[in-house]
């Protein structure tokens, strides 16, 4: 039985039966997508916990994070100025196409 044959037998059902096969339809790809968003928050769940902590035990104290970004950003604001910029050029050949 193909898709528009399908299609045909639904448009010579009464008026109410259509309205009833749209809202079952509509209803199962739904259950079916929240189905699929509850399942991704159970496997997500776990992991996003362990990094969580993992953050927090790196963390330390705020005075810590403070005077670790400042060293970081002046660290970076240094290679940024001084370090040279290494640029590599490689052979490129065209060929013609088969």
């Amino acid at each position: 039985m193909s898709i528009q044959s399908h299609i045909e037998n639904l448009r010579e059902k009464p008026e109410h039966v259509k309205k009833q096969i749209a809202f079952w339809s509509a209803f199962g790809v739904t259950l079916i997508i929240f189905t699929f968003w509850v399942a991704s928050f159970t496997t997500m769940g776990k992991s996003t916990q362990q990094a969580v902590a993992h953050a927090v035990e790196q963390a330390g104290t705020p005075a810590q994070s403070l005077t670790a970004s400042v060293g970081n950003f002046f660290g970076d604001i240094k290679d940024l100025i001084f370090k040279p910029r290494v640029v590599t050029y490689t052979d490129i050949q065209v060929a013609p196409g088969k």
